[in-house]
């Protein structure tokens, strides 16, 4: 373990983990800030424990994930397992930034401050979702960190263009944000975990090349007609579900 830890701390991965470090501290303050301050104290209240208790979800889940399904020599080394979940949250973080900047549904804003309903379970959906996707560029075995990140960028992009293409046809960003529909953000979440367990199988696998990662990436084309239900499924329920009653 010692010589272990000295090599680590050697290397370019202990740069990266510092990096991560300071990330997981802004994004633990940024996340539990809100949490701590929102009044008055039983408002929100079940949003409050669910929110609270997700990053805990993602580092227990993660690091067992990380114990049978990474590479041969993170499985075995704790200190490894420990900078890919402190990685990850650099990951979430990043994922989440992305969600508020290209879907507009912020996890404080929306949730704890302005008491959206419809927005809890898009923010659950898209915690899990992104959680998947890690979880599936950590599978298999490879030469370093940067080929986990490479992986699952192509599924953090797809990620976003999917949920901005969605939009763009059904308008769903705005019947959460400002219609808060719940039934929308309800199917919205739940697409959104579908989506990621879709997108994080694609990330997954032994690395061999960049160009070779690119091609496997695409045994995720399952996505595609998934999301097209989807754009069915909330046209009709935004065209001809209020008539009905339905949200």
């Amino acid at each position: 373990m010692r010589e272990e830890l000295n090599i680590f701390l050697g290397s370019e991965e202990f740069f990266v983990f510092i990096f991560s470090c300071i990330m997981l501290f802004v994004f633990l303050l940024r996340w539990y800030r809100p949490l701590i301050k929102a009044w008055p104290k039983e408002k929100n209240k079940t949003a409050k424990v669910i929110l609270g208790w997700l990053p805990v979800f993602f580092a227990v889940s993660m690091y067992v994930f990380l114990s049978f399904f990474a590479s041969f020599d993170v499985v075995d080394s704790y200190l490894y397992k420990i900078f890919y979940v402190v990685l990850g949250y650099s990951w979430i973080f990043t994922g989440l930034l992305l969600m508020s900047v290209c879907f507009g549904i912020i996890w404080n804003d929306d949730v704890l401050h302005l008491g959206n309903k419809a927005a809890l379970p898009v923010i659950i959906g898209a915690f899990i979702s992104l959680s998947a996707i890690y979880a599936g560029a950590n599978t298999g075995d490879g030469p370093g960190w940067w080929c986990v990140l490479f992986a699952g960028a192509f599924g953090l992009v797809s990620w976003a263009v999917l949920g901005i293409i969605l939009h763009l046809f059904t308008d769903i960003f705005e019947r959460i944000t400002i219609e808060r529909n719940v039934g929308c953000g309800i199917r919205f979440g739940i697409y959104l975990v579908l989506c990621g367990a879709i997108l994080g199988y694609a990330c997954s696998g032994d690395w061999t090349s960049f160009s070779k990662t690119a091609e496997e990436f695409l045994i995720g084309w399952p996505v595609l007609p998934l999301t097209f239900v989807m754009i069915l499924i909330e046209l009709y329920y935004k065209n001809f579900g209020s008539r009905k009653g339905m949200v």
